[in-house]
């Protein structure tokens, strides 16, 4: 197991542009976190890429995208070929 810190840049537009660390093992993503070193956000990070792994890795997450195929609120979708 090889387990890193990667050094990147949040993912969403806004004016602090901030500087992110994360922890990678294999791969795969285990932590998020500001960078301290960041000035304009001192480490900190907001509560959408703070809980990132969470979403990236959640059992629910979309990973194609769907078009819906009954009424609206039937919850009825197929994959998009």
């Amino acid at each position: 197991m090889t387990r890193r810190m990667v050094h990147a840049a949040c993912p969403h537009d806004c004016p602090d542009t901030c500087a992110i660390r994360v922890t990678v093992e294999d791969g795969v993503a285990l932590k998020v976190q500001g960078d301290p070193d960041h000035p304009p956000t001192d480490g900190v990070l907001c509560t959408k890429v703070a809980r990132y792994i969470e979403r990236v890795y959640h059992p629910e997450r979309l990973l194609r995208p769907l078009r819906r195929v009954g009424p609206k609120g039937s919850g009825r979708f197929e994959p998009v070929g």
